[in-house]
């Protein structure tokens, strides 16, 4: 692809992630099929797999948009408030914009399934986001919170434990049930 061709990709490529993520909610993922998407956009099957050669691929990417959309709205809430509220409140708004993010979350849940069920290029994809939200967690609480001073060890397994509960409390909200007590949970996390 030479230099003029770039933004056209970088439409076609947005135009597939758009129209897929539309497709997968309206149908669901397992009836959204790689032709009924090329269909949509009005684009080849063929050209529709140069950018995306796998369904996994085009999820794990709609998933990852999403997710670059909340973190870059968290990144901003946090750098206008660092230093004028408490721990509480921030991992308050962090796992909201998480639970909220409804479309990624039900692609996140059936990609993580995948990578459960030995899909190995998914696993090794969300290994990389684990490892970059655990970054960001970490980074954050060691900025955030050097009055709290966090050691090395505790913010790294913060971190970790983060992670862990946003990916459960995903599973929770859209499995339904009992209203999830994010207040108390955040009151419990900031002892």
């Amino acid at each position: 692809m030479n230099k003029k061709d770039a933004p056209a990709a970088g439409n076609n490529r947005q135009l597939i992630l758009q129209t897929a993520s539309r497709l997968m909610m309206e149908q669901g993922i397992n009836h959204t099929s790689l032709a009924d998407i090329a269909r949509e956009t009005g684009i080849s099957k063929g050209t529709l797999h140069y950018y995306y050669p796998s369904k996994d691929d085009l999820i794990y990417d709609i998933a990852q948009q999403h997710f670059m959309l909340v973190k870059s709205n968290i990144l901003r809430w946090i750098e206008n408030i660092r230093g004028q509220t408490s721990f509480a409140e921030i991992l308050k708004v962090v796992i909201c914009s998480f639970l909220e993010a409804e479309t990624r979350n039900k692609l996140h849940l059936y990609l993580l399934q995948e990578a459960v069920l030995n899909n190995e290029h998914i696993r090794q994809r969300f290994q990389e986001s684990y490892r970059e939200w655990r970054t960001l967690i970490k980074e954050e609480l060691d900025l955030q919170f050097e009055v709290r001073q966090f050691k090395e060890d505790e913010a790294r397994a913060l971190s970790f434990i983060i992670v862990a509960i946003i990916d459960g409390l995903i599973i929770q909200r859209i499995v339904g049930g009992e209203a999830i007590p994010l207040d108390d949970i955040v009151k419990y996390l900031d002892r």
